[in-house]
């Protein structure tokens, strides 16, 4: 069992909205800060169990904290699902020991996953001939398309993928799912059929849908690319709800300009805000949203949930792989 007072260092921003509804977890002594010098000056910083790391959370105080509190600190949480920012930290402090890593994974898969689903629906029951024809008064009675039997390809086959193939699943798609490691199989026939990162050329080929929730690591970066776009079917239509590195932006603007594909959804960006200058704000059928397909009404909530979950498992005494959202450490996700 741990320590009965369990300090926690939030990496974080003071006047953050998600600090409005931190739990008052009994046992549990919360030091925010965003700054080195602030966290030394708490009087129980020594006393540190577990860092908890939000967005925008300086990453360069968090590593010095840790060298502050390594002789104490036995666990690190990630707000956010994606834990890409945190790579050099990660390697330099927690690879190669037992100090679990985990991460705000679920909180916001329902979300996204509606996201996916209303871009789809959008370009199949094409939205924006609806709109163009009502904003005219044009009264045209053009053949409506339909979702049943349709393909959806999943890039990455995690949390959120999963629930994104749940919700397609009562639609009557077929799913077929990439994975790093196929061998984990169809989780329990989610999918339909379930092909490795080396046959991703086929899935982009067959799909008439394709959904990207890769994490971002070195081995996904962009991993849909110039290839990956011109495999795609005309009638295609690309989402991404995973990391923004997964994707080379320029090649999916030109086959969106060169209408190759039907269209595209983007919720992530290599750099965020995207830039005024950024050629994807001129791209033809390109949904973009702020990255916010997960910034609910219930996010900060959702991810205190998620939190607490690992906080109770981490009292308990639980190893690494016992934590509730546990990330691989050396994979990045």
């Amino acid at each position: 069992k741990r320590l009965q007072t369990t300090v926690v260092a939030v990496v974080s921003p003071t006047d953050h909205k998600t600090l409005e509804f931190k739990p008052s977890y009994p046992g549990v002594k919360f030091l925010i800060a965003n700054d080195f010098e602030q966290f030394k000056a708490f009087p129980e910083i020594s006393k540190t169990a577990a860092v908890l790391w939000i967005p925008p959370g300086d990453v360069t105080v968090l590593d010095q904290l840790w060298d502050y509190v390594k002789g104490s600190a036995q666990w690190v949480h990630s707000f956010f699902a994606g834990v890409d920012r945190l790579t050099d930290f990660t390697k330099k402090h927690l690879v190669g020991s037992d100090i679990p890593l985990t991460n705000g994974r679920g909180a916001f898969s329902s979300s996204l996953a509606e996201y996916a689903m209303a871009a789809i629906l959008h370009y199949n029951k094409q939205i924006p001939r609806i709109q163009s024809n009502t904003a005219q008064g044009k009264w045209d009675k053009f053949v409506m398309n339909v979702v049943k039997g349709k393909t959806l390809g999943l890039i990455g086959f995690g949390h959120i993928a999963q629930a994104t193939a749940r919700l397609a699943k009562p639609f009557g798609i077929k799913i077929v799912a990439v994975r790093r490691s196929p061998e984990k199989g169809t989780c329990s026939g989610l999918a339909d059929q379930v092909v490795g990162f080396d046959k991703r050329l086929d899935v982009f080929s067959t799909a008439d849908f394709v959904v990207s929730v890769l994490p971002g690591t070195k081995e996904t970066k962009n991993f849909c690319g110039k290839e990956e776009f011109e495999a795609m079917k005309s009638t295609g239509v690309f989402i991404n709800i995973g990391r923004g590195i997964t994707v080379d932006e320029a090649a999916l603007c030109q086959a969106l300009n060169e209408q190759k594909i039907a269209g595209a959804a983007l919720d992530v960006f290599w750099e965020e805000p995207l830039p005024s200058k950024s050629p994807l704000w001129g791209c033809k059928n390109l949904l973009i949203t702020a990255h916010n397909a997960d910034f609910t009404e219930d996010y900060a909530q959702l991810g205190w949930k998620v939190w607490e979950d690992n906080l109770k498992t981490f009292l308990s005494g639980a190893a690494e792989d016992q934590m509730a959202t546990p990330v691989h450490k050396k994979d990045g996700y």
